[in-house]
């Protein structure tokens, strides 16, 4: 391989501005790519042959697209209820938005009816939350789509609600940076080069070819997201690695050339033999940590595979960079390499070879081989000890940055609903034969269909019945109106008549009174004329007897006598019947109009006799009127009877509606319980059911779904306590093992548990399963490399040995921080808990990338010793030698490895920050 690698280092050296150009090509066209096609991560977790993979594959086959899973928009309010008039039409127009976004395949609007009942309400209605369903597979989520339907909430925004949104939408838009880490562990890797190398250009070339490596490899990384599913953490934990080995590798590179050059090789030929040295080192190192990451692979788990697969890209472009680029690089820059010193007071001081502080370090090695053995144990073993606490876990949003929407809605749905709601568990079941509703629901649907129909029906017959009646006595009521405004009527016809009789009793008896006066008058007068009358006759009288005396008297003087006599009678009877000629005529009319009086007397009379005449029929009408209204109350008296009756029958009538409602009320929780769906009556899903409601840890569960065919249901138990809390995991293990079994018994159905908490579990199992396997192909794998490489079965097997002592003391830090809880608020974690759980997967990772890794400084340090022996030393002074002359450089690699990924524990992702 040395002289494969010779000649491909003077090729580069020879070409080396078409090398420099087709490599600027090259991430032109990577690059390019990712900007038009987009970088495409996925977190779905793919598990074959688990429990989780079997639900997932049930949603995926007869629910899409809710294998995509769901995004709960989350919407919260300090100041009155979501209920209200103002946050409630900003809801419901945030749900007619949305409805409209782009790609949204469902949604329920949590203040409806539904909503309500699905329990998206909380109970002080001051937090509620939206699914939204996507009819993509979130690994097409871009950035740009999860913020055109984060958009639809901009009416909600606007009436002061907070706002937040976990699931696939909140994942994207809660991806943390990774460009300050980047700058960071770049910032770390110049200044440890620089004091290296002494020069800002030597120290400016490690990090340029890195930079293009690792732009490359990211490129390739998410455009294989289009053919795989790529892990969200995966281009994070790329650049980590990539970025570090990349800087290592050309380091290497570097400083054999440096080394060469100022030994006096020209500086092609330095180009091609630091290339065939250094680059068989790099090269091997980078196949160790290559085949370390692909041969995780081994444990059958796709998203460790994927995440090998792409770390190792980011190995395998950072080797070919080193080896193809790098040459170039430093041909075209040749003794410019050592230009740009840095100041004398930062430069390292040189001492003779086999003189500095890390040969006398190596040679203290080796006179005292077991002390040092002892010491690095004795530093290992304490650092060793928490992994045997170690628990795979599962990751937990609840101690990602505050500043996440995916972590404030995971908050919000904590305090309005449960923590456990943010890990709803997944009980998928398939059915053979097809659900039906149960022998139980039909009865009580039967028997509320016939009752409801007779109701019906009797109510149909009341309603006429009632309607007669109420007619009969809308009638009886408006006769007795009639008759009551007849006999009003009536009363004051005949008041009016007894006034006017009364009016007429009093003017006749006014007349009476005035004939009585007249009459009394005129006899008064009468009194009065009578002497006058008597003096009158007895005038008379004399007259008669004078005028017979003159008749027979013939003597003169006595006829003369007797007729002055008479003319003295005659003027007498003048004179009185002047004196009775005013009282005979005063009498006469008084007379006269006494008998007007009496005739008007009469008339009233007759008037009066009229009136009582009319007084009369008028009190027969009253009496008719009267029969009339007793027999109207008669007539009401038999209604009220009838109305009674139908009372009785109403009653009747109702206490069957009572029992209507409540077959009504149990049919309508039955059909709750079952989504809505008579065929989730089957007594097959209601034991499921009814076993995950008595299960301790399960607070509740939401509404059941039944597909079209009938084949398969689904639905959703929350758990009480956190998606990542241990107990939850316990709770997925017992559901399993112990309560659907015996709910399931009775056969034709399955159950299995799925849901993102669930496969976290299966995860953790799968890999705890397959961790031992992996373990040993990394080793074996390795082994077999390293024995190819150095022709030796001490090297590789003192190798394992030492670096899964490292990878063990690595792996106990990680659980005394994480699990333990020691030093969490160091790193940026504020965990509610006092403890993070640990990612199943990354104990598995973190084992591939330092066991492959570590390698890579075995291998460097070997290749030295070996170019030591190789030199003519004996192996006792060659290991020394070859330690002091490599040490160095190893240190400051390793120095910018731990740089490079300590700078990434700011990143606010608590995976990121456990790798």
């Amino acid at each position: 391989m040395a002289r494969l690698l010779y000649r491909l280092g003077k090729l580069a050296a020879r070409h080396r501005i078409v090398m420099v150009l087709a490599w600027v090509v090259l991430v032109v066209i990577a690059v390019g790519s990712v900007r038009v096609l987009g970088a495409k991560t996925n977190n779905e977790l793919t598990l074959p042959g688990t429990d989780s993979q079997a639900a997932f594959d049930l949603l995926a086959d007869r629910f899409p697209p809710q294998q995509n899973g769901s995004s709960p928009f989350l919407f919260a309010t300090d100041e009155g209820r979501l209920t209200d008039e103002a946050a409630k039409d900003s809801i419901e127009e945030t749900y007619r938005r949305m409805r409209r976004a782009e790609h949204v395949a469902s949604v329920v609007n949590p203040l409806s009816k539904d909503g309500k009942a699905a329990g998206l309400l909380s109970d002080d209605e001051t937090i509620a939350f939206m699914p939204v369903l996507l009819d993509i597979d979130s690994g097409f989520i871009t950035e740009d789509l999860a913020m055109k339907v984060l958009a639809a909430t901009d009416p909600a925004r606007k009436a002061g609600l907070q706002v937040a949104v976990g699931g696939p939408i909140g994942s994207e838009l809660s991806q943390p940076e990774t460009g300050t880490s980047e700058l960071i562990g770049n910032l770390a890797a110049m200044v440890i080069l620089a004091l290296v190398f002494g020069s800002l250009i030597a120290m400016g070339l490690p990090i340029i070819t890195a930079a293009i490596g690792l732009a490359i490899a990211t490129s390739v990384i998410g455009l294989l997201g289009h053919v795989i599913s790529v892990p969200t953490v995966a281009p994070t934990l790329a650049t980590m690695i990539g970025l570090g080995v990349g800087i290592d590798y050309a380091l290497f590179l570097v400083t054999k050339h440096k080394e060469q050059l100022a030994s006096g090789i020209e500086i092609r030929e330095s180009v091609a033999r630091a290339v065939s040295s250094s680059g068989s080192a790099i090269v091997f190192a980078g196949c160790t940590v290559v085949i370390a990451l692909v041969s995780l692979a081994v444990a059958g788990i796709p998203l460790v595979s994927t995440l090998g697969f792409a770390s190792a890209i980011a190995v395998l472009t950072a080797v070919i960079t080193s080896i193809t680029l790098m040459p170039a690089i430093l041909s075209l820059v040749g003794n410019g390499v050592n230009r740009l010193r840095v100041p004398g007071f930062l430069q390292m001081r040189k001492r003779p070879a086999g003189h500095t502080r890390w040969d006398a370090w190596a040679r203290g090695v080796a006179r005292h081989p077991w002390l040092a053995v002892v010491a690095s144990i004795a530093i290992l073993a304490p650092l060793i000890v928490p992994l045997f606490s170690l628990q795979l876990g599962q990751e937990d949003i609840g101690v990602t940055p505050t500043s996440t929407t995916q972590r404030q809605a995971y908050d919000l749905m904590k305090r309005g609903f449960g923590v456990g709601y943010n890990g709803p568990l997944l009980v998928a079941m398939t059915l053979d034969p097809p659900a039906h509703p149960s022998a139980g629901y039909t009865r009580k649907y039967d028997e509320a269909t016939a009752l409801q129909a007779e109701l019906e029906k009797e109510q149909r017959r009341l309603k006429r019945e009632q309607a007669a009646l109420e007619r009969q006595q809308a009638d009886l009521e408006a006769e007795q109106a009639r008759l009551e405004r007849q006999g009003a009527a009536l009363e004051r016809r005949k008041a009016a008549l007894e006034r006017q009789a009364a009016d007429l009793e009093a003017r006749q008896a006014r007349l009476a009174a005035e004939e009585a006066s007249l009459r009394a008058q005129a006899s008064k007068l009468t009194e009065q004329a009578r002497p006058i009358v008597s003096h009158l006759a007895f005038i008379l009288g004399r007259e008669r007897f004078v005028r017979r005396q003159i008749e027979q008297t013939t003597d003169p003087d006595r006829l003369e006598r007797l007729r002055r006599r008479l003319a003295r009678l005659e003027r007498k009877e003048a004179r009185t019947r002047a004196r009775l000629a005013p009282i005979v005529e005063r009498a006469r009319v008084l007379l006269g109009r006494a008998e007007s009086l009496a005739a008007q007397a009469r008339t009233l009379q007759a008037q009066a006799d009229a009136l009582q005449a009319r007084a009369a029929e008028l009190e027969r009408q009253g009496e008719a009127l009267q029969a009339q209204a007793v027999e109207l109350e008669r007539q009401g008296a038999a209604l009220k009877r009838q109305a009674a009756d139908l009372q009785a029958e109403a009653d009747e009538a109702n206490a069957q509606k009572e029992r209507a409602l409540q077959l009504q009320a149990e049919l309508t929780d039955i059909l709750t319980k079952a989504g809505g769906d008579d065929r989730g009556t089957d007594h097959r899903i209601v034991r499921v059911q009814d076993a995950l409601t008595a299960t301790d840890g399960v607070v509740g569960l939401f509404p059941l779904q039944i597909n079209h065919a009938g084949d398969a249901a689904t639905l959703s138990a929350i758990p009480k306590d956190a998606p990542s809390a241990p107990a939850t995991a316990d709770l997925v293990r017992s559901l399993r093992s112990d309560v659907l079994p015996p709910a399931t018994e009775e056969g034709g159905i399955v159950a299995n548990v799925g849901g993102s908490t669930a496969s976290n579990v299966d995860l953790a199992a799968k890999i705890g399963q397959r961790l031992p396997i992996v373990i040993a192909t990394v080793v074996v794998l390795s082994f077999l490399l390293l024995m190819v490489a150095f022709h030796s079965l001490m090297v590789p097997l003192q190798a394992a040995v030492t670096n899964l002592l490292s990878v063990d003391a690595a792996l106990g830090v990680l659980t005394a921080v994480f699990q333990w809880g020691w030093g969490l608020s160091l790193i940026g974690l504020d965990a509610p808990r006092g403890t993070v759980p640990i990612a199943s997967f990354v104990p598995l990772m973190m084992f591939a990338v330092l066991f492959g890794l570590s390698m890579d400084y075995e291998v460097f340090l070997m290749s030295r010793i070996e170019q030591q022996h190789a030199g003519g030393k004996p192996p006792r002074e060659a290991v020394p030698s070859g330690l002091g002359a490599s040490a160095r450089v190893i240190t400051a690699a390793a120095s910018i490895m731990f740089f490079v990924f300590a700078s990434f524990v700011i990143n606010g992702d608590p995976t990121v920050k456990q790798f």
